[in-house]
């Protein structure tokens, strides 16, 4: 199997999800990715074993003429793409989102090669669009994708999420930590956000003053953590701030809810351990699929979201409370979380595309 596209974890982890599932079902099989060089999966990809290969392509910006320089580097990626089907002969081809995934899923085409695609968000990115129509079957971590992918092609299968994640989160999920401190996980994406960091501070300034603290375990990304570390050791706040944890799991397990972006791996892991979440979409995400990711998912009852613009620490603080005077509010938000979860998401997604291509046992 080929596993092609990234660009950001948002598409890279689910590929290695996926990848492990097929070696799972298929051991001894082979699982090789196609990437950029300037993608997180250069770095990602070989840290877990794997072996990828490298191709031309280029994010398509804008209209007109403005789109030219980035079909350029798409079309002198599929020659690249080309030569990496017939030296690697796949039986499949896994297209994860991002640029990168073009070339590639052009070229399987060509050569006849079966296509699936794993859509991670609820308002599907522009290179799945692009390809749906090629593919076999999409396999959708939302059930709102189905509604721009072409009818009859799309399963709703949840999001693929890494192995040692699904491991802890069945090992721990029903670990919770003491009633006192009620303890918040916030969450601003594995780069942190500022926006996220900001009002994290000011809430924990404010319950200082009234005796009413949230402790916060707040990850704010490389960037900012020396700051915001500073800033709650000298004036004292319950902030627990680190900079980026391979141990998210262990995270989800010291918290009673989370307070995060919208981005549709964090959900998938939140639902995993059943917290209640609190979200703040990233309002400049593209087509805003992450408010379509926070209204899919609140709408099953799992949390609550506001836009950034109205998420004043006053507001968030607020929401968070409401978890933290009711338990069994909280409870129900709980359970609405784990029914959310897909933890089998990447193996049902394999076993369909095996079927599908002919190859299942």
């Amino acid at each position: 199997m080929i596993v092609a596209g990234g660009g950001t974890g948002g598409h890279v982890y689910p590929g290695i999800a996926l990848a492990e599932a097929f070696l799972s079902l298929r051991p001894g099989g082979v699982v090789t990715f196609v990437g950029t060089e300037r993608g997180l999966e250069a770095r990602a990809v070989p840290a877990r074993g794997f072996e990828i290969d490298f191709v031309p392509a280029g994010q398509v910006t804008g209209k007109g003429f403005r789109a030219v320089p980035g079909l350029f580097r798409i079309a002198a990626g599929l020659p690249a793409a080309l030569a990496v089907m017939r030296r690697r002969r796949p039986d499949l081809v896994f297209g994860v989102g991002g640029y990168a995934s073009v070339p590639v899923a052009a070229a399987a085409a060509l050569l006849g090669i079966p296509l699936f695609l794993q859509e991670q968000n609820s308002v599907p990115g522009r290179s799945n669009r692009l390809l749906a129509g090629r593919a076999v079957r999409v396999f959708a971590g939302f059930a709102g994708a189905g509604s721009f992918l072409p009818p009859g092609r799309t399963e709703v299968t949840g999001n693929p999420v890494r192995s040692e994640i699904v491991a802890a989160a069945r090992e721990h999920a029903d670990e919770w930590p003491p009633e006192e401190p009620f303890t918040v996980l916030a969450l601003g994406g594995s780069r942190g956000a500022r926006a996220i960091n900001s009002r994290v501070l000011s809430m924990a300034r404010a319950g200082r003053r009234e005796g009413k603290e949230i402790r916060f375990l707040l990850q704010t990304g490389a960037e900012e953590h020396e700051a915001v570390a500073a800033a709650a050791r000298d004036e004292g706040l319950a902030v627990e701030a680190f900079p980026f944890s391979e141990r998210i799991g262990e995270m989800f397990t010291r918290c009673h809810a989370v307070l995060m972006r919208a981005g549709a791996l964090s959900i998938a892991e939140a639902a995993l351990f059943g917290r209640p979440c609190v979200l703040v979409p990233y309002p400049h995400a593209a087509d805003d699929h992450q408010a379509g990711n926070a209204r899919e998912f609140c709408a099953a009852g799992a949390g609550t979201w506001m836009a950034e613009a109205d998420a004043a620490p006053e507001a968030l603080r607020a929401s968070l409370w409401s978890l933290a005077g009711n338990r069994e509010a909280r409870e129900r938000a709980r359970a609405a979380s784990l029914s959310f979860a897909r933890p089998d998401a990447a193996f049902d997604a394999v076993r369909r595309a095996l079927a599908l291509a002919g190859k299942a046992d």
